[in-house]
C-alpha cells in the first residue's frame, strides 16, 4: 500500500511540475547563446548522457592544446525547471576573462531523477574532466551555481574531499531545504517573494522523503571543512534566500581563518532573486557587471594559490 500512495504522490507532484515547466516555457523570452560546442558526458545511470555547453577561452600565444582551468557551472532550476542556458552571459564572460574554459552542466531534474541523481551529475563531470588531464587541469577546477545551482554547488564542495574544487561561487543559493519556505524573510522588505506553494513542490520533487536536513540536501548542515580556499557567496537584500546563505557563508569565514580560507560575501541593494537575469534596470544591471567581475576575480586568484 505504501508503494501505491508513494507512485500516486509521485503523479501529482509530476503533474504540477509538468504545469509549471509548460507556463514558464510560454512566458520564456528566446535566448541566444554564445556557447563554443556542446558535449555529452556519460553518466553513471545507463543509457543517459549529461549534456554540457562548452566555453572556450580565446587562444592565446600558448595554444589551445595548453590543458585549462575548469569552472563546472550549474543553473537554476528550482531543481525541477529545465533552464538550462539561463547563465550564458555569465559563463561567456568568465571564459572570456579569467582564461577558464567553462562547462555549463544540464543535471538532471526532479521528479524524475529525484536526490542524489543531481549531485551524481556534478560528480560524474568532475570525473569526466579529471580523466581528460590534455584539455583540462585537475589542480585547477573551480565550481559555481545560481539558486539552486548555488545550492548543489555547496552541496558538492561539502560532500567531496577538500581540495577538490579551488574556488565556489554561488549566486543566492538556498541552503537549508528543511525549512518551510513560508518562513524565509528578505533582510530588507520590498521584494517580490517566490512562492512558498511551488518551492515546496518543487522541493519534495526533488527530496521524496529524505531527510533535508542531510548536508547534501541542505548545504547549511553541512561540515564546511572541505570548502575550497577560495568563496564568494552573492546575495540581495530582497532575497528570502539571502539570510541562510549568509549565515553558512560567515560560518565558513570564521571556520576558515586556521586554514586561510578566504570568503566574500556580497549582498547586493536594491536587488532580488536571481537579479542578474533582468535585462532592463539600471540597479541589477550595475549589480550583474560588479558581481561578474567579482566572480573573475575570486577565479583568478584561484589560480595564483594553486601554482
Amino acid at each position: 500500500m505504501s508503494d501505491f500512495w508513494a507512485f500516486t504522490r509521485y503523479l501529482y507532484l509530476k503533474v504540477l511540475v509538468t504545469l509549471s515547466r509548460l507556463l514558464i516555457k510560454l512566458l520564456a523570452s528566446p535566448q541566444s547563446s554564445k556557447l563554443d560546442y556542446k558535449l555529452d558526458i556519460p553518466s553513471r545511470d545507463k543509457n543517459r548522457t549529461i549534456k554540457v555547453h562548452v566555453y572556450k577561452p580565446p587562444v592565446t600565444e600558448t595554444g589551445s592544446s595548453t590543458p585549462a582551468p575548469v569552472l563546472i557551472n550549474l543553473y537554476g532550476s528550482g531543481l525541477a525547471i529545465p533552464l538550462h542556458g539561463l547563465d550564458d552571459d555569465f559563463c561567456r564572460f568568465i571564459a572570456d576573462t579569467t582564461g577558464y574554459v567553462v562547462l555549463d552542466v544540464n543535471y538532471c531534474l526532479a521528479p524524475e531523477y529525484p536526490f542524489p541523481k543531481a549531485l551524481n551529475d556534478v560528480e560524474d563531470t568532475l570525473k569526466y574532466v579529471l580523466d581528460h588531464p590534455k584539455e583540462y587541469q585537475a589542480s585547477r577546477v573551480s565550481i559555481s551555481g545560481f539558486s539552486s545551482g548555488g545550492t548543489l554547488a555547496l552541496s558538492a564542495s561539502a560532500s567531496l574531499p577538500r581540495g577538490t574544487f579551488t574556488s565556489l561561487i554561488a549566486f543566492y543559493p538556498a541552503t537549508n531545504l528543511y525549512q518551510d519556505p513560508s518562513l524565509r524573510k528578505a533582510p530588507v522588505p520590498g521584494g517580490k517573494d517566490r512562492s512558498p506553494f511551488w518551492t515546496r513542490i518543487f522541493r519534495e520533487s526533488y527530496i521524496r522523503g529524505m531527510d533535508a536536513r542531510d548536508p547534501r540536501i541542505s548545504p547549511a548542515f553541512a561540515d564546511t571543512t572541505n570548502f575550497p580556499s577560495n568563496m564568494l557567496i552573492v546575495t540581495g537584500e530582497l532575497d528570502a534566500s539571502a539570510i541562510e546563505a549568509e549565515e553558512l557563508a560567515e560560518r565558513a569565514k570564521d571556520e576558515g581563518h586556521t586554514t586561510g580560507r578566504e570568503v566574500i560575501i556580497r549582498r547586493m541593494k536594491g536587488c532580488g532573486h536571481a537579479f542578474d537575469k533582468k535585462l532592463t534596470g539600471e540597479v541589477s544591471v550595475k549589480a550583474k557587471n560588479e558581481t561578474y567581475e567579482l566572480a573573475a576575480k575570486i577565479l583568478k586568484n584561484g589560480l595564483k594559490v594553486s601554482t
